[in-house]
């Protein structure tokens, strides 16, 4: 059933496989998804719902554009959406529409601390914000001293995707990850024919992303000592949201599907969803945005601003038996 709490849009969106993804994202809520088409996508998908600009911005709800403009508010403490609010996502190149964003009641933006790639596929950047916006919304983003030290490790587990997969890893980076392992029974990362690598690696934004890629080899076991965390929308635990996703030591798992079988001891954390699964780049998305906001971004220490010298103290140093002192007028007849 959909809920008409909100509507995603999607704003000037080229490619049919995202917008396929998007509509996907929207299911997850269980919210209705339209487009407006500027790029003649609905020549492409037929069944494609469409809203021309007029109904976009002149429409009864609140509008929020999702964005990494100057001045947008974190989506982490944006606050839940007022009923019938339309959420628009735009262009993974150019972004929302100037016009979109004169309209917008808010702007929101998801914290993205990676170097390199700092942007999300337009799909798992819409899930990302509906979590928050319409469920795990008002957890501000923890502050710490050195957060990286409490970085977990991070396994894909068994990705049956290729473009999943490379999705999956340019949310990793941009999330501020710098090595990921993956699981690659089924063959969609590493040793694949040179058509599948290469979108793979478009997906992931490799000609600037600088994650490393490590195999997890035939049997993969997690570390002695460390605290497994594996993430799924139907596991048997606590929200995800309510689960410490962080810490030395610690070793996330996204696993893809039933298939991967889980080390003794494992805990397990719910992405909890009120609509379909979704597939697998916008729940690893939504976990990694969640461990980004309990990581937390990292404080400035606070210094004392310094004491200069003044003059009468630069003297007082400098003066000494050996040094002879001279006066202005002594100067002036010199």
């Amino acid at each position: 059933m959909v809920s008409t709490r909100a509507h995603l849009i999607g704003d000037g969106v080229e490619n049919p496989a995202n917008a396929l993804a998007l509509a996907e994202a929207a299911r997850m809520f269980a919210i209705s998804c339209s487009f407006r088409d500027t790029r003649g996508l609905a020549e492409q998908l037929p069944d494609l719902s469409t809203v021309d600009t007029a109904a976009l911005l002149g429409g009864p709800g609140q509008l929020i554009a999702v964005d990494n403009t100057p001045g947008a508010e974190s989506v982490y403490r944006a606050g839940l959406l007022h009923d019938g609010a339309s959420v628009v996502v735009g262009n993974e190149r150019r972004g929302v529409r100037p016009d979109v964003l004169r309209a917008a009641a808010r702007t929101v933006q998801i914290p993205m601390p990676g170097h390199g790639v700092n942007t999300l596929n337009v799909a798992t950047a819409a899930a990302v914000a509906l979590y928050y916006l319409l469920d795990a919304n008002g957890r501000r983003q923890a502050r710490a001293p050195r957060p990286e030290t409490h970085r977990p490790a991070l396994l894909l587990a068994a990705p049956r995707d290729h473009v999943e997969a490379g999705s999956s890893l340019r949310s990793a980076a941009a999330f501020g990850w710098q090595t990921v392992t993956v699981d690659d029974r089924e063959k969609v990362w590493f040793g694949t024919p040179r058509p599948v690598r290469n979108e793979a690696r478009a997906a992931a934004r490799s000609h600037r992303n600088p994650l490393r890629v490590v195999p997890a080899g035939d049997a993969w076991s997690p570390p002695p000592g460390s605290r497994v965390v594996i993430c799924t929308p139907d596991a048997d635990g606590p929200p995800l949201h309510r689960t410490e996703l962080t810490g030395a030591g610690t070793v996330l798992v996204l696993p893809d599907g039933h298939g991967w079988q889980h080390p003794p001891g494992a805990q397990f954390a719910r992405v909890a969803v009120p609509g379909e699964a979704g597939r697998y780049r916008l729940l690893t998305g939504i976990v990694l945005a969640e461990a980004a906001r309990q990581l937390g971004i990292r404080t400035t220490a606070h210094r004392p601003p310094r004491r200069g010298l003044s003059y009468r103290s630069v003297l007082d140093q400098t003066t000494s038996p050996d040094i002879d002192l001279v006066q202005q007028w002594e100067l002036a007849q010199y």
